[in-house]
């Protein structure tokens, strides 16, 4: 189990004018510019889930991702991260800090407001169904760049797993490449995905998710080898849920 539930001179000068005289119309219409957001990357967005509140972190003991969204506010985690699977709710209220490490917490701290996760999973656990989407009290995708989700991506990618061991202050990254392990779990041989690593993104070198640790035995195991919860299209109905929660009440489950 990987983790419990505990972002010519001239013609450059011509366009700098331009852009600026846009930028003051835009000012005096009442409507600036819109900024464009970062790319994201795994020191910037990738993160570690805490078991407290912004204001007393606790401990790590999972891992979010930020992913590409319209209000800026969606992260992608393992369904085990925040839900017991014995029909209680997702949990809600614990922290994400993006870029987490030595105690720094670079891009702030962001209180998880609401859970999606999939009725199968929060009924029993299922596996397959081991991916939730969180929203956070504000845009963190203005400020770490968010990954695009690749849904349906097959087997054969090299990936660079990304997570939080419960034990380290720092992200730990595997690289490897994806094997279909069943219909509905990809497996990736990299040993060292250790406890607190779950809900971890799988990236592909052009920054995709293709998977997140998880799945299988909660990640697998051994550190030999992890798995994810294959994403298959029916979970892009999932994340469409999630951006249409409203915030939930908080829902602390114990932890496990």
């Amino acid at each position: 189990m990987r983790g419990t539930l505990r972002g010519a001179r001239r013609l450059t000068a011509a366009v700098g004018l331009l852009v600026l005289l846009a930028g003051c119309a835009a000012t005096e219409a009442g409507a600036p510019l819109p900024q464009p957001r970062p790319a994201a990357t795994a020191q910037t967005a990738v993160g570690a889930l805490f078991d407290g509140s912004a204001e007393d972190l606790g401990d790590h003991y999972c891992s979010a991702s930020v992913v590409d969204s319209p209000a800026g506010d969606l992260l992608l985690t393992a369904a085990h991260c925040v839900a017991s699977g014995d029909g209680t709710p997702a949990a809600t209220g614990m922290a994400f800090v993006p870029g987490y490490h030595d105690g720094q917490e670079p891009y702030g701290v962001w209180t998880v407001r609401s859970a999606a996760v999939d009725p199968h999973f929060i009924a029993d656990a299922d596996p397959d169904y081991d991916v939730a989407f969180l929203t956070v009290d504000g845009p963190v995708q203005n400020v770490t760049g968010g990954f695009p989700v690749t849904f349906d991506p097959g087997a054969g990618d090299q990936v660079d797993a990304v997570g939080y061991p419960m034990e380290d202050d720092a992200p730990t990254v595997r690289s490897g490449v994806t094997e279909q392990y069943s219909p509905t779990q990809l497996e990736l041989p990299a040993p060292g995905l250790e406890d607190g690593t779950s809900g971890g993104p799988w990236l592909r070198p052009d920054g995709a998710i293709v998977g997140l640790t998880g799945g299988y035995e909660q990640g697998g195991y051994t550190f030999d080898t992890s798995y994810s919860t294959y994403l298959d299209p029916g979970f892009e109905s999932l994340r469409d849920e999630a951006v249409d929660l409203p915030e939930q009440p908080q829902v602390r489950a114990d932890a496990s």
